[in-house]
């Protein structure tokens, strides 16, 4: 699950998780109105997958063997799997040597790996980030990591901005289609935008404006920052709301200090970029001689347009600057009938490190393990590879298996596939992406984030059925999971993918429950911390063994079959992957 190289979380599963709990909080568990699960696919043109052909592939599928991958993956000596680090070259080399183990071929020519080439770049010492009421104003200093956090595109060793304006840009929203147009004829060439998280849709309440509750791509950061580099700005602050955006201050900066990278090939343009408390904002606004509750209100009405705040900030960022050289890990196995069409199953192998200080205590543990995010996922990878090689003979289509590299630093090794793919984006006939997948025993749901986008569905409604499980989908919808894990960037090019999650279905989700209150407990204090860490004692993988025979059917039907499914009509995507098949011909 990715954590924003500004250093917010932009996290797949752990929204899904939020939401999760946010339904439990419902009377009787019960789904937001409008909302269906799905439990059936009626196409007539689904392949049959024969039961005995799969038998040898299903009896491989072994809640142990799930648990020892996980082991060693979240184990002290794997350091926390951060790309470039000693801890990765332990992690590619124990998922190259699986994949050899049992059969599976190299994705790139004669080899495993993927080189993904990153710039790391290093906090040397703690930035500093004032404000200032006018020039003569005694600047007040922001607490760094406290109240704010900030980075830079710029791989430079020392960068300053002096005198910047602050412009509270709304949502930092620009959408024709809508009519809204959160910058007007605002300047905001050399200032700072403050930008509230997510799109006018989910604040106004209304489901025919924009997507209603669920975000849309202009809710993301990455689009925030992109239309304020297009007009002209040198900084964009994300404003973190605990309330709604399901991850509290303490976890974001939690990544306070930590290396962050960036694709070696990404252009750079932005000075500043980062996540600032609500609270603080706040009291910003105040400083200005603004209502802060009125100014946030007004961002929500038709008509909003940018508000200069009349205040100035100051900034000093310190870098230590250092080419990486990082992997993808892919495995192969051929179609045996139509090898060039491919099926991709992915998740990301990486995680956060180690803690860069112990804060004088020698004995605290500082090992990130990442156990459930998301040795889980790349331990489910392995599983499927092994299940899919134990079969007689292969599905007709070829398997691709990816184990991706920096996910948690803004989803870089999947972006860098897409960019560079081993197979081509028109002959991927579909994604599956596996995020954290949670040990808390057997569930009757899979939460599909974003169910009804597209026909990747209708296979996995089909496959859940087989375990007892429906199709759900995400309860929280604005919190924008479906832009925050590896199956994204395909997504963007209009490969249609799948993300999801076993959990619980709405009559499990009640707050009483054991199974709901596990899944607060990992959120308060094993996300992103050294608390995430494999325990045999308390770790029930029945409920991910259900998950990887659901992703196993998914993907074996789907690469028994003659059709590529596509997004649904309406979908944005919908027209990129047309565009992209029409190309074939």
């Amino acid at each position: 699950m990715m954590t924003s190289r500004s250093g917010s979380l932009t996290a797949g599963a752990v929204f899904v998780l939020a939401g999760m709990i946010n339904l439990s909080c419902k009377p009787g568990g019960a789904r937001p109105p409008g909302d269906v699960a799905r439990g059936d696919a009626t196409s007539p043109e689904r392949a049959a997958a024969p039961g005995d052909a799969l038998e040898r592939g299903l009896a491989t599928i072994d809640g142990e063997q799930l648990a020892a991958h996980v082991a060693v993956l979240a184990s002290d000596e794997f350091e926390g799997r951060f790309p470039g680090s000693a801890g990765e070259i332990k992690t590619i080399s124990y998922l190259s040597a699986q994949l050899a183990r049992v059969g599976v071929g190299p994705g790139n020519g004669a080899s495993y790996l993927q080189e993904v080439p990153l710039v790391a770049t290093t906090a040397a010492g703690t930035h500093r980030v004032a404000i200032r009421r006018g020039p003569r104003a005694r600047a007040q200093a922001l607490d760094v990591p406290g109240d704010v956090l900030v980075s830079s595109e710029r791989p430079r060793e020392r960068l300053t901005l002096e005198g910047a304006e602050l412009v509270f840009v709304g949502h930092g929203v620009v959408a024709p289609e809508y009519g809204w147009d959160d910058y007007g004829d605002v300047d905001v060439r050399g200032r700072v935008v403050l930008v509230l998280g997510g799109d006018p849709g989910a604040a106004r309440g209304d489901p025919a404006f924009f997507k209603g509750r669920a975000m849309s791509h202009y809710g993301t950061f990455e689009y925030k920052k992109d239309e304020a580099r297009r007009r002209g700005a040198v900084g964009v602050l994300a404003i973190h709301a605990e309330d709604t955006s399901g991850v509290p201050w303490s976890t974001v900066a939690s990544g306070a200090g930590k290396t962050k990278y960036r694709l070696a090939s990404a252009s750079a343009s932005l000075d500043l970029q980062g996540i600032i408390r609500g609270a603080k904002v706040d009291e910003l606004i105040a400083l200005a001689g603004r209502d802060p509750a009125a100014l946030r209100e007004a961002a929500t009405q038709p008509g909003f347009r940018a508000a200069p705040l009349g205040l100035t900030l100051d900034a000093e960022l310190r870098h230590e600057i250092a080419p990486v050289r990082s992997h993808n890990v892919v495995g192969l196995i051929r179609g045996s009938q139509r090898p060039d069409e491919y099926v991709l199953y992915t998740a990301h192998w990486d995680h956060v490190g180690v803690a860069e200080r112990d804060d004088g205590d020698g004995d605290r543990d500082r090992v990130f393990n990442g156990a459930i995010d998301n040795a889980t996922g790349t331990a489910a990878l392995l599983e499927l590879a092994e299940a899919f090689a134990a079969l007689e003979r292969p599905p007709a289509r070829s398997i691709v298996f990816l184990a991706t590299t920096a996910e948690e630093q803004g989803l870089l090794g999947a972006s860098h596939y897409v960019d560079h793919p081993l197979f081509p984006l028109p002959s991927t006939v579909g994604v599956i992406n596996m995020d954290a997948l949670f040990p808390f025993g057997e569930t009757r749901g899979m939460t599909v984030v974003a169910l009804g986008s597209s026909e990747l569905e209708e296979y996995m409604a089909e496959a859940a059925k087989r375990v007892d499980r429906a199709l759900y989908p995400d309860p929280s919808p604005e919190l924008g999971a479906f832009f925050r894990s590896d199956h994204y960037p395909f997504v963007k090019r209009g490969v249609p993918a799948l993300f999801a999650v076993g959990g619980p279905s709405p009559e499990q989700a009640t707050g009483e429950s054991a199974l709901i209150q596990r899944f607060i407990h990992y959120l308060q204090t094993g996300y992103h911390k050294p608390a995430d860490e494999y325990d045999p004692k308390t770790w029930d993988m029945a409920g991910i063994v259900q998950d990887v025979m659901i992703y196993f059917h998914t993907g074996y039907r789907v690469a028994s079959d003659t059709r590529f499914p596509n997004w649904y009509e309406g979908s944005e995507f919908r027209p990129l992957r047309d565009a992209m098949r029409a190309g074939l011909g």
